[in-house]
């Protein structure tokens, strides 16, 4: 670090101090703002390294799954401070315009939480692995050694004798041990038959002697669902973001010809991430589209929120000003919040704190529900459309399920009742049957045809 390009008086760094927070209490204005810190900044001669643009490199932060936009300033080729984009409305509110000029934008810093911050102490981690290391004795010994890259892509992809070293004399299977499929239509072909086994609609005997010349190709060619030993490549990544996961996706499932690509979901968000999912689901050409899988909630335009399974005023799943938006929205809106947590945590001090027992989750939201419909809190209107032509006759974007009939199966389950199955349909009763038409761009598409002769295009109701 250049110390001399850093130099300041006493008398500017006072002068600074005050333009940063005027910078900060004009967010309203901040043309001016930036000029005014553009001054102070440059009392030293413009040599103070923040005050340059070309010492800011944006970029996006991953150290979790918000993906915030940041800003690193750069001193003497090193990373010495990590601040949020101010462009962006993730990290700043309100954002600055896109034409604001990067000489301005370099002296104004959006918000960024502690772990983003972090990006310095991950990048330069004494600790962090920067060379292959290979065991180097029997495993739980922790003994290690490093070996040069190009020795490790070797033994990856011819595998061998990789530990005989330490006494092991087993051979370690390489790359080119597994992927050994590489015609796609031949997979595909074991695919579907090794389908038509596992549905009893194929014998395995017929199936073994149809591919008898692939069969090599196999897993385990006595149980063809396991597939090729293509699948035997594992690809567990853990907390892997968007760009990074599609390339590993590209490589597992294309270049290796692997279907086992996993990442942290599952045990992470996978709850909500279904419940999304399903609740914005669209029905469109003929089957159900399922919509996305995250959402946030409304806290610029909400009268009242219920917070639960998170503390946006402490460790919060994003986005960074989020804390921010509520108080904005209790100050000047009237904004309220319930917080349902078993401790009084920062958040709920802020709003209506429930303080449920640990464990009391599904009794209280029961208990929600219950008083709902006891007190008939809910939409009707919107329950009772069942379609897309009721929910335009009643000014609503979607509908539910909620009135269509279920089909009983008296042959399962147990008790006369039988068993809940699929939706019944219209076209089940004979009351509508299919019609091919074809739409504006020449494209076929089925349409629903009452006995009034009156067409439902894509109606799920059918």
């Amino acid at each position: 670090m250049n110390n001399k390009s850093s130099k300041i008086s006493r008398r500017d760094f006072l002068k600074l101090s005050g333009v940063t927070g005027a910078t900060a209490a004009l967010l309203g204005n901040m043309p001016a703002a930036f000029k005014k810190a553009q001054k102070a900044l440059t009392l030293a001669g413009g040599n103070f390294f923040e005050a340059k643009p070309e010492n800011i490199l944006y970029g996006v932060c991953l150290q979790c799954n918000t993906q915030c936009t940041i800003k690193g300033k750069i001193q003497d080729g090193v990373l010495v401070k990590v601040d949020g984009n101010p462009y962006s409305p993730n990290n700043m509110l309100p954002p600055v315009d896109y034409d604001t000029s990067l000489a301005e934008t370099a002296l104004m810093d959006g918000k960024l939480c502690p772990k983003g911050q972090a990006t310095i102490q991950t990048q330069y981690d004494p600790y962090r692995l920067v060379k292959v290391l290979k065991r180097a004795g029997k495993r739980g010994e922790n003994k290690w050694r490093v070996i040069p890259f190009e020795q490790a892509i070797s033994e990856i992809v011819n595998g061998g004798k990789l530990f005989s070293n330490v006494g092991e004399d087993r051979v370690v299977p390489g790359f080119k041990d597994v992927l050994v499929a590489k015609d796609a239509k031949v997979v595909a072909g074991l695919s579907a038959d090794a389908a038509a086994v596992a549905a009893k609609k194929m014998t395995l005997d017929d199936f073994k002697s149809k591919h008898a010349s692939d069969l090599g190709l196999l897993i385990d060619p006595e149980h063809p669902d396991l597939g090729v030993k293509n699948n035997q490549f594992v690809f567990q990544a853990g907390r892997i973001e968007p760009g990074r996961n599609n390339y590993a996706q590209r490589f597992t499932l294309n270049s290796c010809g692997s279907l086992n690509w996993y990442d942290h979901t599952t045990i992470c968000e996978q709850s909500h991430h279904i419940a999304y999912t399903y609740a914005t689901a669209q029905y469109t050409s003929g089957k159900w589209a399922t919509g996305p899988n995250h959402m946030k909630p409304d806290m610029v335009n909400a009268e009242f929120a219920i917070i639960w399974g998170t503390s946006p005023f402490e460790a919060n799943f994003g986005p960074t000003i989020m804390s921010e938006t509520i108080t904005k929205s209790m100050t000047e809106r009237n904004f309220h919040f319930a917080v349902v947590d078993p401790r009084l945590s920062k958040t709920a001090a802020k709003g209506w704190w429930i303080p449920i027992q640990p464990t009391g989750d599904l009794p209280f939201a029961l208990g929600l529900i219950r008083w709902i419909l006891d007190n008939k809190r809910y939409d009707a209107t919107f329950l009772a459309n069942a379609n897309k032509g009721g929910a335009l006759a009643h000014g609503e974007k979607s509908w539910t399920n909620a009135t269509w009939l279920v089909k009983v199966d008296p042959s399962t389950g147990s008790g006369q009742a039988g068993h809940a199955g699929t939706l019944l349909r219209g076209s089940h009763l004979g009351l509508v049957t299919a019609q091919a038409n074809t739409d504006a761009a020449g494209k076929t598409v089925t349409s629903w045809v009452t006995k009034d002769n009156i067409s439902y295009m894509l109606d799920p109701f059918v």
